[in-house]
């Protein structure tokens, strides 16, 4: 993920780098029936295709055959699908390092290629940049069986089709197409650009770009297996000639080659594949310009240095100029190339986008709530210190608990693994609680910031979560899976999710999960962090489930878990740092929008963090005295969000708790606040109008309608129980309603307004 600060030399997490054992060899016919020469592996009798000479193997974590360290190996998927439960990849051995099987021969070798490239030209350390394995199956087939025609990278590996109608051949067999898939990791590692709209398009762009110069002999895509039936040029695409034989979108194989033939619509991501062909065109002309040696490294430096995850094609153009000025100086023939090259293709302009927008700070009294060390009750506290309620619950929790923005609810999955509520009345100071579910089942659990939505994980251990509307009590069941750069293509090795919270908008789902490769041998295990599309605002409705990663391609035996996002950056992250080799845990910061990541604390454990309010402060589960009782600690940030304000960090207790510690603290206030321009939601082309709010006894609505029909407006209590309904008949144009609320309690309350399909959640106060 982004330009990541876990690079050889930090003084915190140090990258250990040894000598490589003397390489085994082989040479074997390719699909091109070509001698090519590649590393193998022995194990007593039994070679390996695994290519343990290269510059950043390491040895003292590797364990052969099944789990070694900075490697190139390459496996066997044998048929089967790894979007499916019975997925069997295994090894690939020969009894005397002889290899008929040309197919490995050309993923193996072809990942050592793009390894070389990287390397040698930037010298870049593996896909990851930190010496992580390069992984190659052969042998995949679709979820139903049949043939693939198509090759993948899912984040950890790269999968090889053997081709169906659209290839002729194995896809193993080309190199530019391998060097695209896994050039797809070193974009993931660095920029992280968003695979979608004009990013994922520039995303797509800089692997053809990296993949044309892996195999740097002409300007086709696939060339080499593509069918010239389908493809009438015989290649996927030319980033020389985007159009590729075809005038449109309906011709196989076109894309456009100016923004004025830009796709805008929705299918392909937002025409990530399409639209790459713009900026594939203007690396060419670049390329041509000045020649190919200095064009990818000034490609490569925009991409490393000043590009962003939600970079558009303007910012592409302003970091090329800037990398071109960088290395060749302000007024060089390399940045006057670069500039004719936008301008040709019709990206022109010198202001940049910029996505890391802040929203206000909840202006409420804070408050800190957090379980004993034995698990027997929850508590509240100022962070001051001063006892509010102690306990506020005896019913313990399983995990921590998670509480709405405005402090009013507070959701948490009890010991006996029953979901349980507390409502928060800070006006009249009174507490509820009471059971939103029975069903002994639940593991763990996080309502969003806005009080409407639950996402839920079972004890089943699947690769599952659930998402509750608590407004109406609908849900809906998202499979969680691992994407890749193909539309359609997913790997289903995630075997299950555990830690969860949502965004400050209430739309995605950031969550950490456990993955798995399965091997016949032993399997592949990784934790990492992925965010899950599960609500969209604009239709008030559940989301998609499109779901992105955070990290791809990690140091070997280091996990990530249980992030938390800052209160009032949406970008910005603090995660769990795990490297089990050496039995070292830590918490870091990460800024999704720049792929900085930063060093806040080291500790002797699971950790579990959480923003104070104003993100000044992260409080965790902290470890004091020689028999480490637990206590809820707490260190200061600086004001980047993502690292401690001193070098070394200093931490100190926050809360010590009763006699069994304190653990899982939430940091949270009981302010109002407006948390993302779509709180207002549109309602039949207007916004809907709910005012004044706060209110004492009565509220005004206010809307407009397309076309004739009834309103329905419903009041909800924050778990979903509807208190009072009514209907308006025949409502057409602008209309108003007086909406009376005398006879409920002061507290929080969601006001739904409907009208056929269209419908609208407002969260309201009432103040007495």
């Amino acid at each position: 993920f982004g330009r990541q600060r876990l690079a050889a030399g930090d003084a915190h997490f140090p990258l250990l780098t040894f000598s490589p054992l003397p390489p085994r060899t082989a040479t074997a016919k390719d699909l091109f029936n070509i001698d090519r020469t590649f590393g193998t592996w022995q194990e007593g009798s039994t070679y390996y295709l695994i290519d343990a000479s290269r510059n950043m193997f390491n040895s003292t974590q590797s364990s052969f055959p099944d789990d070694p360290v900075g490697v190139i190996w390459t496996i066997d998927g044998q048929s089967t699908s790894p979007a499916n439960d019975d997925f069997n990849a295994d090894h690939i051995r020969s009894n005397n390092n002889a290899w008929g099987n040309r197919t490995s021969v050309s993923a193996h070798y072809n990942a050592g290629k793009a390894y070389e490239y990287f390397e040698n030209t930037f010298q870049r350390n593996s896909i990851n940049g930190q010496g992580g394995n390069i992984i190659s199956l052969i042998n995949i087939v679709e979820d139903d069986g049949s043939a693939m025609d198509n090759a993948f990278w899912n984040g950890a590996a790269m999968f090889y089709g053997n081709g169906d109608r659209a290839f002729t051949a194995p896809l193993a067999k080309a190199l530019d197409v391998g060097g695209h898939e896994m050039s797809h990791g070193v974009v993931q590692n660095t920029a992280n650009l968003e695979y979608q709209g004009e990013s994922g398009a520039m995303n797509e762009s800089f692997a053809d770009i990296f993949g044309a110069m892996i195999d740097r002999d002409d300007w086709k895509m696939g060339e080499d297996i593509s069918n010239p039936q389908i493809f009438p040029t015989g290649a996927l695409r030319d980033l020389s000639n985007p159009h590729n034989g075809g005038n449109s979108l309906n011709d196989n194989g076109w894309q456009p080659e100016h923004v004025s033939e830009q796709y805008r619509g929705n299918q392909d991501n937002g025409g990530v594949h399409i639209n790459s062909g713009i900026t594939n065109r203007a690396y060419y002309l670049i390329a041509t310009a000045i020649g190919k040696n200095k064009a990818e490294q000034i490609f490569f430096r925009a991409l490393t240095t000043y590009l962003v995850r939600s970079s558009k094609f303007v910012d592409l153009r302003i970091a090329v100029l800037q990398a071109a000025t960088d290395l060749h100086g302000a007024n060089s023939a390399e940045v006057t190339a670069a500039g004719n090259a936008f301008t040709t293709v019709g990206i022109t302009g010198t202001q940049g986008t910029d996505n890391q927008t802040d929203v206000s700070t909840n202006a409420g009294d804070e408050f800190i709530v957090y379980s004993n060390g034995d698990q027997t009750k929850l508590s509240i506290v100022t962070p001051a210190g001063a006892t509010v309620s102690d306990p506020l619950t005896n019913v313990g929790a399983l995990r921590q608990p998670s509480v709405t923005d405005d402090g009013s609810l507070l959701i948490y999955v009890a010991n006996d693994q029953t979901i349980r509520f507390i409502q928060l009345n800070w006006n009249q100071g009174t507490v509820s609680s009471g059971t939103l579910s029975n069903q002994a089942i639940w593991r763990n659990l996080a309502v969003s910031p806005d009080g409407l939505k639950l996402a839920a994980v079972t004890d089943d251990y699947d690769n599952k979560v659930v998402i509750f509307d608590l407004s109406t009590g609908d849900g809906v069941e998202y499979e969680l899976f691992n994407p890749t750069f193909v539309e359609g293509i997913s790997t289903g090795d995630v075997a299950y999710a555990d830690a969860l919270e949502w965004d400050i908008t209430s739309q995605f789902v950031m969550y950490d999960a456990l993955s798995i490769i399965k091997n016949a041998a032993d399997s592949i295990e990784y934790w990492d962090i992925g965010f899950l599309r599960a609500w969209d605002n604009t239709s008030n409705d559940f989301g998609d489930g499109f779901i992105e990663k955070l990290f791809s391609g990690l140091p070997e035996n280091v996990n990530v878990a249980n992030p938390t996002f800052a209160k009032n950056s949406p970008y910005i992250i603090a995660f769990e740092y795990i490297d089990f080799f050496n039995e070292e845990y830590a918490i870091l910061g990460a800024n999704t929008e720049t792929g900085d990541v930063g060093g806040i604390y080291e500790n002797s454990d699971l950790s579990f963090p959480k923003y104070s309010v104003d993100d000044s402060k992260l409080i965790f589960d902290g470890f004091v005295g020689f028999f480490g009782d637990r206590v809820v600690g707490v260190v200061d940030l600086a004001n980047d969000k993502i690292n401690a304000s001193t070098d070394p960090p200093t931490a100190s207790v926050l809360i010590e708790g009763d006699a069994s510690g304190a653990r899982w603290g939430v940091w949270f206030a009981n302010g109002e606040r407006v948390l993302s321009d779509n709180e207002e939601l549109n309602l039949f082309d207007q916004s809907l109008e709910i005012f004044p709010n706060p209110f004492e006894e009565i509220l005004y609505l206010r809307g407009e309608l397309k076309q004739e029909s009834s309103v329905q407006i419903e009041v909800f209590d924050q778990l979903g129980r509807c208190l009072q309904s009514s209907v308006l008949q025949g409502i057409a144009n602008k209309w108003q309603e007086t909406l009376s609320m005398r006879n409920l309690p002061a507290g929080a309350y969601v006001i739904r307004v409907s009208a056929g399909t269209n419908s609208a959640s407002r969260k309201v106060v009432k103040l007495k």
